[in-house]
Parts: structure tokens; sequence; C-alpha cells
């Protein structure tokens, strides 16, 4: 009698640290066409919590890297919740977990898009609390910083939360690489400033732990305007 086929497991999400190679991934999109050079490229970012310009060179000089045992468990694939338990009341919510880190926004409680993230380099740097989205500029530079060539820093896609901590694109090279501010990578800070509107709720958090705590402060803020909890917003 002839056996049945094993029965095919969920996908995995293991990974090991190895080097990987164009060639590999090019053999990996041979088999499934959704898993281009591109998407692994990707998903390879958003692991490693750096972004796909670097992942590519890390490929080049055989760097070994964070990679999925199973690309195609992590098509779909995000470190935060798609959906947050007892935020649906909240019609935009901005969440910034800065263990992972990671960024992720919200409506209704029902996540619309995510990005990986670099925070302060050190921990205090980027303040966790409860904000609103104070100012939008999409093309905006820095009043603090310079770049290589002493020119101010451009932040574009940015939107303010506190003081001069703004959310934007930026050179995400590692998780903790910003003088305080919330870097995204360029594509998906410009979806992130298209979604978003002036007084959107921001949580930045330390923890996905934490947020249960902080969903009791955003619904029994304390009467000042755009600010719930954090640093001073001035």
């Amino acid at each position: 009698m002839q056996k049945a086929p094993p029965t095919k497991g969920p996908p995995s999400l293991a990974i090991k640290q190895r080097v990987i190679t164009e060639d590999e991934i090019d053999k990996l999109a041979e088999r499934d066409p959704k898993l281009t050079l591109y998407v692994c490229q990707n998903i390879l970012a958003r692991i490693n919590k750096k972004d796909r310009l670097y992942i590519a060179e890390d490929i080049k000089q055989k760097r070994p890297l964070k990679v999925p045992v199973d690309f195609a468990a992590y098509l779909n694939w995000s470190p935060l919740p798609k959906t947050l338990p007892g935020s649906g009341d909240i019609p935009k919510l901005i969440l910034v977990v800065k263990d992972i880190p990671f960024t992720g926004w919200y409506e209704n409680g029902r996540m619309k898009g995510d990005s990986l993230t670099c925070i302060g380099k050190q921990w205090g740097w980027t303040e966790s609390g409860v904000y609103k989205v104070l100012d939008k500029a999409a093309d905006k530079s820095s009043n603090l910083y310079k770049n290589a060539y002493g020119e101010p820093a451009w932040m574009p896609y940015a939107l303010r939360i506190y003081g001069a901590v703004w959310i934007h694109a930026g050179d995400v090279v590692g998780p903790y690489c910003s003088h305080g501010c919330i870097n995204l990578s360029p594509q998906q800070a410009e979806k992130l400033y298209d979604w978003a509107n002036i007084d959107n709720t921001v949580v930045v958090t330390d923890t996905l732990g934490d947020f249960n705590r902080v969903l009791s402060i955003l619904y029994h803020p304390p009467a000042k305007e755009h600010f719930i909890y954090g640093p001073s917003s001035e």
C-alpha cells in the first residue's frame, strides 16, 4: 500500500546566523517568484534591523547575517501585532516599540503599515511617552545636527512628536543609531507621512508589554494640549 505524502507543516520562523549569496536568493526566486532579490533583501533588513542597502553590501562582502530557514514565512511578518487589543476606539495610532525597535501605524487597532526603526544611540535619548503629531514637514532639515558635508542634516517626511524629536526618513544603519529622533527606512517613512495627520496619537513604549499600561493613560489623560505623558514637548 502506497503511503500518503507527509503533511506539510506550518511555515517556520526559525533563523540561522550564516552567509547567504545572491545565487542562493536567485534559486529561491526560481522556486517561488514572490521571493525576488529585492523582497529577500527587505526580509533580511527587517530581521537584521538595518536598511536594505546595507544588507546588499553584507551579501556582497559575504558577511554573516540572520537568515530565515523559510523566507516565504516572512513575506508578511512583523515583530509588531497585526491588531492592538484595547485600542479600537483610537482612529489613528503610531506605535514605536524601543526594545525591538519597530514602528507601526494602526487604524482602529488594525495595522496599516510598519517599518524597521532606528532610535537614540543611548536608551534615554528617545523618551517613552504618549504624544501627538505636532507638525508635519515633507522637506525638513535639522536645526541641530550636520551631515558629513557640514550641511544641516536632511530629515524628509518628518512628523514632530515632542521637543526636537521627529519621526522621519533616515539612514538606518542599525537599531540604535540616532540622536533621539525615530528614523524609518525612506519608503516606509513616506507611507507613514502620507497616512498621518496632525494630532494623531503617538505612543513610544519601552516594550510591547508596557502597552496595556499606556492604554490606561490614553483613556485617562492629564489635561494638557498635544501632550499626554512623557518629556516636556516645549
